[in-house]
């Protein structure tokens, strides 16, 4: 048998070995793709406060990526991701926490990503440095008490509807867009998050306005539901939180699922019991903050009511929360799950605050609210598809 030469048999057997013996795999380079297929989606705002916000961006290839930003749009600095000591890196998620932000600043930035064509431990391989066009966001500022927000719910996916529901807004700025649940629907693959994602970013400007997405029960629904939260940013450590916008407080809350726990199509895998009863403390909690008590104005969004004569008999949420809610002073609780739009006033179901329900996916339905602060006064306008107004009131 003819003898092979050491270093071509290590080649062979698909391993080289680094300065220090340690062997490593010989994979080819992955090819490069074109530098106008990099980006899957746009970049997307998301988790606002007044000294952070949060970059999101998808990749069609796994890359080393960070974002460019300051306040000079020429002179701007890298910022990149670490998780103890190790670069975020080598995936197709991008997510860039920015912090120690001035309230109320206007900051430049752009989104940058170098597709990782071989990773290895001694050596590595990059292609071009693909970068965004260049946006902005301003920080919020607690100061001022103006604000314009966005709220959707029940779009299921349906991307044509929202542009058309975008299309009402006008050339009115705004400040915040929240989607109040089953704005997913069902999703079994990662294109039914991303596609969907990356025309939603398109039609409201996700690169310069943040966002707040919420689960419905249709977002805890499908294969893909379990990584939902790997493609957004949660607005606070949970899918419940609290936040602070001028003077107003937003209480979010998450009704979970529209069933019960032991029904047989959830298979034993839930526990939004437990789930409600931890929002239960939370509430608790919150209403007794300085955030809360202090604010003059508060704002309540979940999707699935828990008052009115049109509500489930399965209704665990209500008794949970109740005996917070009811002297928690809320201005008004806006809702969605219904798939047509209702007001509820104040004191006709137990509720102390008017509750407003957002309609659904089909045009005949379907409802865009726009919630705004202007001064002390807080104004609460829902538009039909079809243009017409159905509710437009001082709050």
């Amino acid at each position: 048998m003819k003898a092979i030469p050491l270093f071509l048999f290590f080649s062979l057997s698909g391993f080289v070995y680094g300065s220090c013996g340690e062997k490593e795999s010989v994979i080819p380079p992955t090819p490069p793709v074109a530098a106008g297929e990099v980006f899957r989606t746009p970049a997307y705002l998301q988790n606002p406060s007044a000294d952070a916000m949060t970059v999101m961006w998808i990749t069609s290839v796994p890359c080393r990526s960070w974002v460019e930003f300051g306040t000079d749009p020429d002179r701007l600095q890298p910022v990149r991701s670490y998780d103890e000591g190790m670069m975020v890196a080598n995936r197709k998620i991008n997510k860039i926490r920015l912090e120690d932000l001035r309230p109320g600043t206007k900051y430049y930035y752009r989104a940058c990503s170098q597709q990782i064509l071989h990773y290895g431990s001694y050596k590595k391989e990059f292609g071009d440095t693909i970068r965004m066009p260049l946006a902005s966001f301003t920080t919020w500022d607690e100061r001022d008490k103006d604000y314009t927000i966005l709220v959707f719910n029940d779009i299921h996916k349906k991307t044509e509807l929202f542009k058309h529901l975008m299309s009402l807004v006008g050339n009115e700025p705004y400040d915040l867009v929240i989607f109040n649940g089953d704005c997913f629907d069902d999703p079994e693959k990662e294109s039914d998050i991303v596609d969907v994602l990356t025309e939603y970013c398109k039609s409201y400007g996700s690169d310069c306005i943040p966002s707040v997405f919420m689960r419905g029960n249709h977002e805890i629904r499908g294969a893909c539901s379990v990584v939902l939260w790997d493609y957004l940013s949660k607005a606070g450590e949970h899918s419940y939180t609290a936040f602070t916008m001028g003077d107003t407080r937003f209480v979010l809350l998450d009704c979970g699922e529209d069933k019960p726990d032991d029904t047989e199509v959830y298979y034993g895998m839930n526990d939004f019991t437990q789930h409600r009863k931890d929002q239960a403390q939370f509430l608790q909690t919150e209403l007794a903050k300085p955030e809360f008590t202090a604010a003059a104005r508060k704002v309540l969004i979940h999707h699935i009511p828990i008052y009115g004569k049109a509500v489930a008999k399965f209704n665990p949420c209500k008794e949970l929360w109740q005996p917070y809610l009811v002297t928690a002073g809320f201005d008004v609780s806006l809702n969605g799950h219904l798939h047509r739009y209702e007001l509820i006033e104040k004191g006709a179901s137990e509720n102390n605050f008017p509750v407003v329900i957002g309609g659904g996916y089909k045009e005949e339905n379907a409802t865009v609210m726009i919630l705004k602060k202007t001064g002390e006064q807080l104004n609460l306008r829902v538009v039909h598809a079809k243009g017409n107004t159905l509710f437009n009131r001082d709050l």
